[in-house]
């Protein structure tokens, strides 16, 4: 086995889409950047591909993101291990690694030998796919395609999002604005809009619902789920087989609700934090 970086995303793809598409719904993270950058894309810029090969066949595929951390598609453990070894020399002081829980687990369990850190599980995350959106009442409310009049709340509720979730994302002053002007972003409008919502069409066949966000003081109304059960239509209407999206397997709530709307879990996966041994 040997690890492949790859020049750009382009030539990832030519090796790796047929490995990624066999599981597209939990790869889809990994294809919509290598898509996005294949189409110049600013924030997917700055990702790196890698992949794990044994005589020419796909392994395990990566990606690492400035500023964040690899992330890795399923795979054999030997090859997540080649993995850790083949990143310690070039990032060994590492924030962490996201992936499929056993998948995962085996880059740990090597990374903690090399780098001696303290280990730390940051999320237990659940992916979900659907087909169909069963037919429930929702909450009262209108779905609405965010415009450039709604930026600065939307930008405000980004950021309430990614502190609340613990979510890393490439810092980029415009991807608010570049997901408003290709109509990615959607409202739930009560009198006032309550919560929003990011959909992503970017794979043939999946699209991918995320950043669900509720004001605070809009909460337990329901808001999020008639959002997300209208943006998971959205998603069907468009052509596409099945929406994805991603939840903390911590949260029973969320994870009712999503199953309610019609998904069904595919994969589980793990987020770990790597910190200096004390």
């Amino acid at each position: 086995m040997n690890v492949i970086k790859y020049s750009s995303a382009a030539e990832c793809l030519e090796t790796t889409e047929e490995l990624l598409l066999e599981n597209e719904a939990a790869n889809a993270i990994i294809l919509n950047y290598a898509h996005s950058q294949t189409q110049g894309i600013e924030s997917a810029m700055t990702t790196t591909f890698y992949c794990v090969v044994e005589s020419d066949e796909p392994l395990l595929s990566a990606m690492f993101t400035e500023g964040i951390w690899p992330l890795l598609t399923e795979g054999p453990d030997d090859a997540a291990r080649l993995l850790a070894r083949y990143f310690f020399p070039i990032i060994p002081v590492m924030r962490g690694v996201n992936g499929p829980k056993d998948t995962a687990l085996a880059f740990v369990e090597e990374w903690e030998g090399l780098a001696r850190c303290d280990l730390e599980i940051n999320m237990n995350s659940r992916i979900y796919e659907c087909t169909s959106v069963t037919q429930l009442k929702w909450a009262d409310g209108t779905l609405k395609q965010a415009t450039m009049d709604d930026i600065d709340l939307v930008e405000e509720w980004r950021e309430a999002f990614c502190i609340e979730a613990q979510v890393v994302i490439p810092k980029n002053v415009d991807q608010v604005t570049r997901q408003i002007e290709d109509g990615s972003i959607y409202l739930w409008i009560t009198d006032q809009p309550v919560s929003t919502a990011v959909m992503s069409r970017g794979m043939e066949n999946t699209g991918t619902v995320g950043a669900v966000y509720t004001s605070l003081e809009h909460r337990n109304n329901g808001y999020a789920t008639a959002l997300t059960a209208a943006v998971t239509q959205k998603i069907l209407d468009s052509g596409k087989n099945y929406a994805v999206l991603y939840t903390d397997l911590d949260n029973p709530t969320s994870n009712s609700i999503y199953q309610q709307i019609g998904y069904k879990p595919i994969s589980d996966s793990t987020v770990w934090l790597f910190s200096p041994a004390i």
